[in-house]
């Protein structure tokens, strides 16, 4: 099953739009309906009539967008849409539906580099990788080598990505954390491989008043080498690259800026709670991590190629599930900056949404 535990409905995006010279479609609304209101044929009974009476309102040229959410506290498939084509009315129609699921994933797009790249950024500025100095906006989450041989298991490469297996929010060990990932198979393995989301804004939500009270106005020590001591790996940074990744301190409790809803901020990185012990401190956040990522808040897809990913990193933990290492899995993964106008971290001059 592609996705965790089946799909509990599924909406139809219908975007009707005027036609504004020969072949020119300009997007006039988008409306959503569920499957029961639409026809075999893709028609629209309700509103057949109406389409007539207005003359030259037609069905957009991206046609039927389907948005199938899982039975999880959070992800949904999205299927029938380019995303190299997106106006912006359905644009904002995607971009609220990741706010409402935090996990979008889109089914047989295989993006281009260049048009990965290009969606991303309707997202917000993209993020260097682990070198402030480096201009890569492309991360090759892999165990294939440069020829597309397998790494060897024991290898630098494969050891430093062990630690995608467990629960973390990518780049929350920088001063700003990123907004948003973006991740394209290329290669996946026979079995295996899988990747799986937490809803931290569900965890925050289950916790007991008392804990609530207490996380809040909490800070954390979120640190680069504390979450990459465990596997190694390392050592593929020279050490003034791995300088400049200090430790920083974040929220355990967000608030987040489009919807409003409060989230646990936890995740491997985090080290330990500012002003409590860090033995103790540290066991409670993985206590609340190993709470936080249990069913029903976890969302699991098994990938084909030329599937993509959009999550987002404030609300939202995620792990690889492990493969066989003699199969090659190769994922192409784009990370979107926090909104920060100050994010050193951040492509310089590049476009972006608020929220």
């Amino acid at each position: 099953m592609r996705g965790s535990a089946g799909a509990r409905r599924t909406e139809h995006l219908f975007v009707l739009s005027v036609l504004r010279g020969p072949g020119r479609l300009r997007p006039l609304r988008v409306c959503r309906l569920p499957r029961s209101d639409v026809t075999q044929s893709g028609g629209l009974p309700g509103w057949r009539s109406g389409l007539r009476r207005a003359g030259k309102l037609l069905l957009g040229a991206g046609g039927l967008v389907q948005i199938t959410p899982s039975d999880a506290t959070l992800g949904a498939v999205v299927t029938g849409v380019d995303l190299t084509r997106l106006d912006d009315a359905v644009f904002a129609e995607i971009e609220s539906a990741w706010h409402r699921y935090a996990v979008l994933v889109f089914e047989g797009q295989d993006p281009s580099t260049e048009a990965q790249l290009a969606f991303s950024r309707r997202i917000g500025r993209l993020e260097r990788g682990l070198v402030k100095s480096s201009t890569r906006l492309l991360a090759h989450i892999s165990n294939t080598l440069k020829n597309g041989d397998v790494a060897d298991p024991a290898s630098l490469q494969v050891r430093f990505n062990e630690g995608n297996q467990h629960w973390h929010s990518d780049s929350s060990y920088k001063r700003v954390g990123a907004k948003a990932s973006l991740l394209c198979a290329r290669v996946v393995p026979d079995t295996g491989g899988e990747t799986e989301w937490a809803d931290m804004r569900a965890a925050f939500d289950a916790l007991d008043e008392d804990m609530k009270a207490y996380l809040e106005g909490k800070e954390a020590v979120h640190s680069f080498v504390f979450s990459h001591t465990w596997h190694g790996g390392q050592e593929l940074l020279a050490e003034e690259d791995i300088a400049g990744l200090p430790p920083v301190e974040h929220s355990i409790v967000k608030v987040h800026p489009a919807t409003g809803r409060r989230s646990l901020f936890v995740g491997r990185h985090a080290s330990h709670i500012i002003g409590e012990p860090v033995a103790e401190s540290r066991e409670l956040l993985e206590a609340l991590t190993r709470q936080a990522c249990q069913p029903p808040r976890t969302f699991k897809h098994r990938w084909r190629v030329g599937d993509l990913g959009l999550w987002d990193n404030r609300c939202v933990l995620h792990r690889g599930h492990p493969w066989p290492m003699d199969q090659a899995r190769d994922m192409v993964r784009t990370t979107v900056a926090g909104d920060d106008p100050d994010n050193e971290w951040a492509e310089d001059a590049a476009p972006g949404l608020a929220g």
